[in-house]
C-alpha cells in the first residue's frame, strides 16, 4: 500500500563505471536511487552515513538520494565534483583500457502530493548482499528496467509497473546488518509488538484509533506502545495515523470523483468540514482546489 501511494515512474537508468584511482562526488537529489553492482568494488560515502562497501552482486536503494562521494578504494586521490546527475552512462577515471568497476544505476520519481509524507517511513538504506538469496530477483527485476528504458520506445506503463515490483521486493527485505536500527515503516511492521496495530490500522483507517485502542491491539500498555512506536516508526502513533489518512485522501481526490463527505468518510473524519480543516492545515490548500489541479 505503500509503494502504491507513491506511484513511482521510472526516470532513468545507466552504467557507471571506473578504472585506475579515482573519486567523485554528487550533491543530493531529491529521487530515489538504485543500483546493482555488476562488477569489481566501489566505496560509498553517504553524507551522513558511514562508509559502505559494495561488491559485485550488492543492491542498494536509497529512497532519498543524499550527497555522495564514491571512490576506487579507501585511498583515492582529489575527488571531482559533480554538480548534477549525468544523463548518459558515466566513466570515472582512466578512460582508457578495461573497467575495474561497474554497476547499473536508476533512478525514479516518487508522487510529489504524497512524497513528503511517505518518503520519511521508508528505510534510509536498503542494502542486498551479493549472497543473499533475494539478490538474484532484484538483478532480473533491474535488468528488465534497463533493457525497457535502452528500448526504441520505452513504455512508460511497464517501466512503472516494474519500478513498483522493484520496490517492494526492495522493502520487503530486511536492511542488512550495518544499516540495521533505522526508523521506518518497514522496521514497524516487522516488530511483534507494533505489526498487529499496524496492521489493523491499515485496514480499517478509518476507525476511531487513540493510542489506547492500538495498544489493546498490540497487547501491551498505552505507555509501553507509545514509546516502542516512536522509537520505531520515528513519530508518535497519532502523527503516523495522521499521515496515513492524508496520504490517503490526496490519492483518492487526484485519483478517483468522489464527493468530500465519502474521502472524509473512508479517511476517518466525521463530518466533510472537519475533513476539509484538516487537509487543508496540512497542504496549504482545500480539498477541492487540490483536487482541480490534479485534473
Amino acid at each position: 500500500m505503500l509503494v502504491a501511494l507513491l506511484r513511482p515512474t521510472m526516470v532513468e537508468s545507466k552504467i557507471i563505471s571506473g578504472a585506475g584511482d579515482w573519486s567523485v562526488r554528487e550533491a543530493r537529489y531529491a529521487d530515489p536511487a538504485f543500483c546493482v553492482m555488476l562488477e569489481g568494488s566501489c566505496v560509498l560515502r553517504l553524507d551522513g552515513h558511514d562508509a559502505l562497501e559494495l561488491h559485485g552482486g550488492d543492491f542498494l536503494l536509497l529512497p532519498v538520494m543524499p550527497g555522495f562521494i564514491m571512490t576506487s578504494g579507501y585511498d583515492a586521490g582529489p575527488t571531482a565534483v559533480i554538480t548534477e546527475p549525468v544523463s548518459r552512462d558515466v566513466r570515472h577515471g582512466d578512460p582508457e583500457g578495461p573497467a575495474t568497476m561497474r554497476m547499473l544505476g536508476g533512478y525514479c520519481r516518487f508522487e510529489p502530493a504524497n512524497s513528503s509524507l511517505l518518503t520519511p517511513l521508508l528505510p534510509r538504506i536498503v542494502l542486498v548482499r551479493r549472497d543473499e538469496p533475494a539478490a538474484t530477483r532484484l538483478h532480473r527485476l533491474v535488468e528488465l528496467i534497463a533493457d525497457e528504458t535502452a528500448s526504441m520506445s520505452p513504455s512508460a506503463l511497464i517501466l512503472e509497473r516494474l519500478v513498483e515490483v522493484l520496490l517492494v521486493e526492495a522493502m520487503r527485505l530486511r536492511a542488512a546488518p550495518s544499516v540495521d536500527g533505522q526508523r521506518s515503516l518497514l522496521a514497524g511492521l516487522s516488530d511483534s509488538v507494533l505489526a498487529p496495530a499496524l496492521r489493523r490500522l491499515h485496514a480499517d483507517v478509518a476507525y476511531g484509533w487513540t493510542v489506547e485502542r492500538l495498544a489493546r491491539e498490540a497487547g501491551v500498555s498505552r505507555a509501553v506502545f507509545a514509546e516502542r512506536f516512536s522509537r520505531t516508526m520515528g513519530m508518535p502513533p497519532m502523527q503516523y495515523l495522521h499521515h496515513w489518512r492524508m496520504a490517503l485522501a490526496r490519492d483518492i481526490l487526484r485519483n478517483e470523483d468522489v464527493s468530500m463527505a465519502e474521502v472524509a468518510r473512508r479517511t476517518g473524519y466525521q463530518s466533510a468540514s472537519a475533513f476539509t480543516t484538516a487537509f487543508t492545515r496540512v497542504t496549504g490548500a482545500s480539498p477541492t482546489a487540490f483536487a482541480r489541479a490534479a485534473d
